[in-house]
C-alpha cells in the first residue's frame, strides 16, 4: 500500500496515513520491515508491504452498559424500521466524503490523533477519516447493533477529546454494513458528546433521536 508519510506505532498496530487521507491500523506483524525498507530505498516513497497473513480472529470490543430498553423497543415506539432502510447522503459517491468531490482538504491532525488513539483502544479497526469543505466526516464499519452503539460511543469520546484540544466542530458519522447497507447517519456534536460521555445521555436514547438513514 501506498502511505503518505511513514507509518507510527501504536502498542501492536501501526497507524498508516495513506495517500488519500484515509487513516488505518493494521498489526505490525504484518507488516513487512525490510521489504518496505529496501522499497523506498530502491524508489523513494512510503509504501508499507504487508504480508498475507493467515485469517486471525477479531476480538470483540467490551460492550457500553445497555438501556432498559433494546434498540428494537425504542424504535418501535417511535415507528421506525430499522431492517429497511432509505439509502441517503452516505450512498452517494460524489458527496462531502468523496475524493472526486470539491474542497478536499487535509485532516486536522488533533482530530485524526483523537479517533485513532480512542478507536484504537476500543478495538475498532474498519474505518476512515475524510474533510471536505471543513467538515469532518468518519465513515466506519458496523455489522451489528452492539458495533453501532460502539462506534458510537468511541466517536463521543474521540469528538469530546479534540473539543478538549480547541476543535469544537461537529463530526458526520456514517455508518455501514460490510456488504455495504447503510446503518444510521449522524451529526454529531462536542454537546451531543458530552452528554454521551458523562452518561447524561444513553447511546441507544442518541440513536433514536438523531439518526439519519
Amino acid at each position: 500500500m501506498f502511505a503518505r508519510a511513514p507509518y507510527t506505532v501504536k502498542g501492536a498496530r501501526a497507524i498508516i496515513t495513506l495517500e488519500n487521507g484515509t487513516v488505518t491500523q493494521i498489526e505490525l506483524d504484518k507488516i513487512d520491515v525490510p521489504g518496505t525498507v529496501k522499497y523506498n530505498k530502491e524508489n523513494f516513497g512510503n509504501v508499507i508491504a504487508i504480508e498475507a497473513p493467515e485469517e486471525k480472529p477479531k476480538q470483540l470490543p467490551t460492550a457500553p452498559p445497555r438501556s432498559n430498553n433494546p434498540l428494537g423497543d425504542l424504535i418501535r415506539q417511535r415507528g421506525t424500521r430499522l431492517g429497511m432502510p432509505t439509502p441517503g447522503p452516505a450512498a452517494s459517491a460524489s458527496g462531502p466524503g468523496s475524493k472526486s468531490g470539491e474542497g478536499w482538504q487535509a485532516l486536522d491532525p488533533v482530530i485524526q490523533t483523537a479517533f485513532a488513539q480512542v478507536f484504537e483502544g476500543t478495538g475498532i479497526t474498519q474505518f476512515r477519516l475524510t474533510n471536505s469543505r471543513g467538515k469532518t466526516r468518519l465513515v466506519a464499519t458496523a455489522n451489528s447493533e452492539q458495533a453501532v452503539f460502539n462506534t458510537l460511543s468511541a466517536s463521543a469520546r474521540a469528538i469530546t477529546q479534540a473539543a478538549e484540544r480547541g476543535r469544537s466542530g461537529p463530526v458526520e458519522i456514517v455508518l455501514t454494513s460490510a456488504s455495504g447497507e447503510p446503518a444510521g447517519t449522524f451529526e454529531m456534536t462536542p454537546a451531543q458528546a458530552k452528554l454521551l460521555v458523562d452518561r447524561n445521555l444513553s447511546v441507544q436514547d442518541y440513536f433514536i433521536k438523531n439518526v439519519v438513514f
